[in-house]
């Protein structure tokens, strides 16, 4: 009778995570159980991973996964160390087997278009300088993220995005729910003490492109859930990598690439100036917010995602060994957990310091939870 009664709570056991009624997490998405079935949501707010039928996202060359693989090779001196590995994105790619927010939607629904696949040559937008015919449409897909963008250039990259998503032969515009999610920021910080002189990067401009953006998207895209990912403190990958032998790309050369590839950190006292200008643009980011969700509609929604991401907890190796400033693969399946593990929560839950770990788990949503838009 007693082993009996074990098994009949087995089983039990087993039903509830067979259902996806019991919250777990796992090592990898291919550990969470599948959702039940349901009839199709007609709210935003009602909506699983499992209803999302389209991704799409904007950014920069972080959502563009530049440098993501490093150096490939014995030397820097290759075109791979200028590639942007859009399949890896933590955002936005679609390589198999890849640790991506679109990889654990399409663990619920194999049928999701619209993540980037494999790897090209850098696609550059910066600022007024953004030349035509760059785009990789059948790599990039709805990736619109472009290297050295910044705030300014958003409607720049929601211009290809509406384009492409339209004419793509899989998907239904007008009837696929879909997520956007979209990062941006680093850029601005990075070139944010011309402000002194010239006053393009402030918050409050930044707050300008990004509401525009949104507000463009409201208008145009139908049945669409935007993902605004806050920014980080960029200034703190200098105390990952400063005297790192890892980072000497050129190799005997203790030069390390970083030093000049973001001008407003050259000067320590600057860097101070890029960590308000971040919280001025999360700031921002959680009015706008605000603004539309009193706009939200059946068909429309908007969710803020924190990227409070301590930059400083990370090992040398969670970033590129080409130039010790982009995000490494381990670097972008360590981002993807993190905030695929708050789409769930209400906002007042999320915004919590995210510090490296290599061992995090992947949270299983089950079948009564929802992506949160409080």
């Amino acid at each position: 009778m007693l082993f009996k009664n074990l098994a009949l709570v087995s089983a039990a056991i087993a039903s509830l995570f067979m259902t996806g009624t019991s919250a777990a997490t796992a090592s990898t998405i291919a550990g969470c159980p599948a959702l039940a079935s349901r009839t199709a949501p007609t709210k935003v707010s009602d909506l699983r991973p499992d209803d999302i039928k389209v991704v799409g996202a904007l950014g920069d060359s972080i959502m563009a996964a530049f440098a993501a693989k490093g150096i490939t090779g014995d030397t820097i001196i290759t075109p791979e160390s200028i590639y942007e590995f859009r399949g890896l994105s933590y955002g936005a790619g679609g390589d198999s087997g890849a640790v991506t927010i679109p990889n654990f939607i399409k663990k619920y629904n194999s049928n999701v278009r619209g993540a980037s696949v494999g790897e090209h040559l850098a696609e550059l937008c910066y600022g007024p300088l953004c030349p035509p015919f760059q785009y990789r449409p059948l790599k990039d897909m709805l990736n619109a993220a472009q290297s050295a963008g910044m705030a300014m250039n958003l409607d720049y990259e929601l211009t290809y995005l509406i384009n492409t998503m339209k004419f793509l032969p899989t998907i239904n515009y007008n009837n696929d729910w879909k997520m956007i999610n979209i990062q941006i920021g680093s850029n601005d910080q990075c070139a944010s003490c011309i402000d002194e002189f010239i006053p393009v990067l402030r918050p409050a401009l930044y707050g300008q492109h990004m509401e525009a953006v949104v507000e463009r998207i409201r208008q145009k895209i139908p049945k669409v859930l935007v993902n605004l990912i806050g920014t980080f403190n960029v200034s703190e990958v200098y105390s990952v990598t400063t005297g790192q032998e890892y980072c000497n790309a050129f190799d005997p050369s203790d030069f390390h690439i970083n030093t000049v590839e973001c001008p407003c950190a050259l000067s320590k006292s600057f860097r101070t100036k890029m960590d308000e200008n971040s919280m001025g643009y999360n700031r921002e980011l959680e009015r706008i917010f605000k603004k539309f969700k009193a706009l939200q509609t059946d068909s429309f929604g908007v969710m803020l995602s924190p990227a409070n991401i301590d930059i400083s907890s990370f090992p040398v190796q969670g970033l590129s060994s080409v130039d010790c400033f982009h995000p490494s693969v381990s670097g972008h399946e360590f981002v993807a957990k993190s905030l695929w593990n708050t789409l769930f929560k209400p906002f007042a839950q999320k915004n919590v310091e995210i510090k490296w770990n290599s061992n995090l788990q992947v949270y299983c949503p089950t079948s009564a939870d929802r992506f949160s838009l409080d």
